[in-house]
């Protein structure tokens, strides 16, 4: 019995540190090549948060002044960016192409040399240099900490890796946001599409959906979207289900039918084979 006990707790704690549930082999670092990522992040958006939805990840733009994770104070600030898991428990999210702008066009980024990524700004006027502490990345057990220059009129771009066709995320700052799907994408049918919370606007720009959200006050965001050719394969499936049970319930109406005339003519045999036969005594008895 001690032995089957001491391998139901191995196989557990393999499944935990293999799922990544345990962090008992940690969360592992930063990839540096991930960090020094080359992306074009739209800056100029008015919107607190800024989402780009592409076909394998979101390119997202924050103002680091409404964030609502990490050390919020001016001298030492903070963002946490997580996922969630199945279970509901926090994971530390994976990042890439982490920069930083400051509102007159100083930029932060990180560059890799020698298996390791190094935060460096450039100015307005074209000079860099490197700057080390200005922007970090760490990652915990639960979450991927970035370390912000002490600047709160800044912006955050990230981007982050996406599965299938849906992006679910926490609110990482709070005010307005703005979500651009991918060409062809819609929310619209409620079975196939899904915005939660509810939109104060959604309009069809330069072929991409637009999504707005004047205040987003809920802690996470969750859209669901489908593409043309997704509609277009429901309504098939829709038809072709219809036709399906259209046919089978005629099909069960004819057998229903069927039954009932064979029943009416076995009762008629049985009554035909009745008014035959002779009610009156046997022989020799009348």
């Amino acid at each position: 019995m001690n032995r089957r006990v001491l391998a139901g707790f191995a196989a557990l704690a393999l499944l935990a540190v293999t799922a990544g549930c345990s962090g008992f082999l940690g969360p592992g670092q930063a990839n540096p090549s991930d960090l020094a990522a080359s992306e074009t992040y739209e800056w100029n958006e008015s919107a607190d948060a800024y989402l780009e939805v592409n076909r394998n990840n979101v390119t997202a733009v924050y103002r680091v002044a409404n964030r609502t994770t990490g050390r919020l104070n001016a001298t030492d600030p903070t963002v946490e960016i997580y996922t969630r898991d199945t279970l509901g428990t926090e994971q530390p999210e994976t990042v890439s192409a982490v920069q930083f702008r400051y509102p007159n066009g100083t930029h932060v980024a990180f560059r890799e040399a020698d298996g390791n990524a190094t935060a460096y700004v450039t100015y307005p006027n074209g000079t860099s240099r490197a700057a080390p502490d200005l922007l970090t990345v760490d990652r915990t057990r639960r979450r991927t900490v970035v370390g912000l220059p002490a600047n709160d009129t800044g912006k955050l771009g990230v981007t982050t890796p996406k599965n299938g066709k849906q992006v679910a995320m926490p609110a990482y700052v709070a005010g307005s946001y703005e979500m651009v799907l991918p060409e062809n994408a819609e929310v619209g049918v409620p079975l196939l599409g899904q915005v939660r919370p509810g939109a104060t606007e959604r309009e069809l720009v330069d072929g991409r959906v637009r999504i707005r959200w004047e205040s987003l006050t809920a802690s996470n965001l969750v859209v669901r979207y489908y593409l043309g050719r997704d509609l277009l394969l429901f309504g098939a499936l829709a038809v072709g289900g219809t036709a399906l049970a259209l046919g089978g319930a005629a099909y069960f109406v004819y057998q229903l039918r069927e039954t009932r005339r064979r029943r009416e003519e076995v009762a008629l045999d049985v009554e035909t084979g009745d008014d035959d036969r002779d009610d009156g005594p046997p022989p020799g008895m009348r």
